[in-house]
């Protein structure tokens, strides 16, 4: 059961003499169960978790009672509402009720988790887990590059170095007929030596043609002092790839801010 109104009761088959039990999860508001035609067409025996129901006389072909059995924990949805019928053949002797939680309360407690997930990784946490110092972080951007062979254009891209990472943040587009999953990428100085990458995403996954996405890497910081020009490559699942060849970082030198 979900608990939203739009959705039809659940139909139990009953007859005459036969016992049904309902078992639920969730305690039961016991002295306040309904049923149609109860003490006269129909024994009930509520318990703290089940019920007991067996018709004193055979149903009419199109007769339908009702069932409201409420909770008691005060947690949404508060009631449980059954129809019963007359069974042509087959008794429903046994029914296990699931109660589901209403989307708009699935929906809240994700939206609580993800506040109290945003305030977990805000300043205060990005200082205590060793993101900043005294130096700060280092800003500058480096120019866009368009590559016309392969089909890529960069924007405006920025680099951001903090004691022992750089993050780069540069928007790509992707100007060839085909979609593009960007899946890796490495960086170089302009003197060879390469920095570790330690993680790249692609803002959505997939490029489409004539889209832009937003690429995110982070490496390890270069030593301090060194700076310049640095050569990112983003390699794409189909074996395409794509250089920007003047991706500027900024030096951080040690004790200055």
């Amino acid at each position: 059961m979900t608990g939203n109104p739009m959705d039809p009761p659940h139909e139990i088959r009953i007859a005459q003499g036969v016992t049904t039990v309902f078992r639920f999860q969730s305690p039961l508001n016991r002295e306040s169960v309904e049923v149609d035609g109860r003490g006269t067409r129909i024994t009930v025996d509520a318990g703290d978790r089940s019920l007991i129901l067996e018709p004193l006389l055979k149903l009419a072909s199109t007769e339908r009672l009702a069932l409201r059995v409420p909770f008691a924990d005060g947690k949404a949805p508060a009631h449980a509402v059954f129809v019963l019928v007359p069974a042509s053949s087959e008794v429903d002797t046994r029914i296990d009720v699931v109660r589901l939680e209403p989307p708009e309360a699935t929906c809240q407690t994700d939206l609580l988790a993800l506040r109290a997930q945003c305030h977990a990784r805000g300043p205060l946490e990005f200082a205590r887990a060793g993101y900043l110092d005294e130096t700060g972080v280092k800003t500058t951007s480096f120019e866009f590059y368009r590559d016309e062979v392969g089909g890529f254009e960069s924007a405006r891209g920025v680099s951001h170095l903090g004691p022992g990472w750089l993050l780069l943040d540069v928007r790509i587009i992707n100007e060839s007929s085909h979609p593009w999953l960007p899946q890796e990428a490495t960086m170089t100085s302009d003197e060879g030596r390469q920095v570790t990458v330690r993680t790249m995403t692609a803002i959505p996954e997939e490029i489409l043609p004539g889209q832009d996405g937003r690429i995110l890497v982070e490496t390890e910081a270069p030593p301090k002092g060194t700076g310049g020009k640095y050569v990112l490559e983003l390699r794409g699942k189909d074996g395409r790839s794509f250089s920007i060849p003047a991706v500027r970082v900024l030096p951080k030198v040690e004790g200055k801010p």
